[in-house]
């Protein structure tokens, strides 16, 4: 059986949460998960903290958490207790769960990152999610050079949605672009040359960590590590103190590797980001979506609306 949790779940969840896994790197970096703290406020304050479903059977029992924005198209799957086992049952249940509830909540797309190595890749597989980018993440360490000079950037506004919308179609491939929406100026920053955006960092920072992606046009090739040195200077060296820095990397632009190793960054490992496509938004009659990798399958209906085909 599965169902949302309530008050009655407190113990379990506070029991189980040492035993599972979080599949979302910028809050498990950032933010340190905590179960518990977000299935209550999910529980007291629908709409906020993260939706989180029981499973119980037989004596057995585990719990799987959502990060999702009510409306938003992407949903991630944030955590499951215990973690994949071949003895437990309780895995494949609710991750197809989790995405009839991300779907039920207007969310497209379910991600999920794991290490490919682990028992979590070979189960998201079979519950039918597929591989459309892998990333390497990396950790700032005390003898990264911190030019003290930086190169001029600056906070990304507002007006630059344009050019970030540019600067993330000319390099992101189409397939990662069909499931994940341009970065928002939100607090980056942006890199300048002959009045074109060629760079910007996407920064998000949380109490424990903080996250630092960037999209870099070849063009800068020869600034680039003046650019990414420049951005950690920006974050102030109280704040880099107080919280670690993590780049992270995504394949497509793997050339940024080899910059990171060289100015001393602490490699954490390399990761599968995976997805599983919820609805197919379509006009006139209903087909099935194209997999991504393999074949992908759906419990959540399809959505009986008027917009646009997604095609690969």
């Amino acid at each position: 059986m599965i169902r949302h949790f309530d008050w009655r779940d407190v113990n379990l969840v506070n029991h189980l949460s040492e035993q599972g896994v979080c599949m979302d790197s910028i809050t498990r970096l950032t933010r340190e998960n905590q179960p518990l703290q977000n299935a209550l406020l999910a529980y007291l304050m629908p709409g906020a903290g993260a939706p989180t479903l029981i499973w119980k059977d037989n004596g057995h029992s585990g719990f799987g958490q959502l990060r999702h924005r009510l409306g938003d198209e992407v949903a991630r799957a944030l955590f499951i207790a215990p973690a994949w086992s071949e003895h437990n049952p309780a895995w494949l249940p609710l991750v197809d769960r989790l995405a009839h509830e991300a779907g039920s909540r207007g969310g497209h797309h379910l991600i999920a990152e794991v290490d490919e190595t682990s028992g979590e890749f070979d189960a998201l597989r079979l519950a039918g999610f597929a591989i459309y980018a892998r990333q390497t993440v990396w950790r700032l360490t005390d003898e990264t050079p911190i030019p003290t000079t930086p190169l001029l950037l600056r906070p990304a506004a507002s007006t630059d949605s344009i050019a970030l919308s540019t600067l993330y179609t000319n390099l992101v491939p189409r397939l990662v672009q069909q499931v994940e929406p341009p970065p928002r100026p939100g607090q980056g920053y942006v890199f300048e040359r002959d009045g074109e955006v060629i760079a910007f960092l996407d920064v998000q920072r949380g109490p424990v960590g903080i996250w630092v992606e960037p999209y870099i046009h070849p063009e800068a090739y020869d600034v680039t590590d003046q650019v990414l040195n420049s951005a950690l200077h920006t974050l102030s060296s109280a704040t880099r103190a107080e919280r670690p820095v993590y780049v992270c990397v995504r394949r497509y632009q793997d050339w940024l590797q080899d910059i990171l190793q060289a100015a001393n960054f602490e490699y954490l490992g390399s990761q599968a980001v995976m997805v599983k496509r919820l609805v197919a938004r379509v006009t006139g009659q209903l087909r099935p979506l194209p997999a991504l990798e393999g074949t992908v399958t759906s419990s959540t209906p399809f959505v009986r609306s008027k917009i646009d085909v997604y095609e690969n």
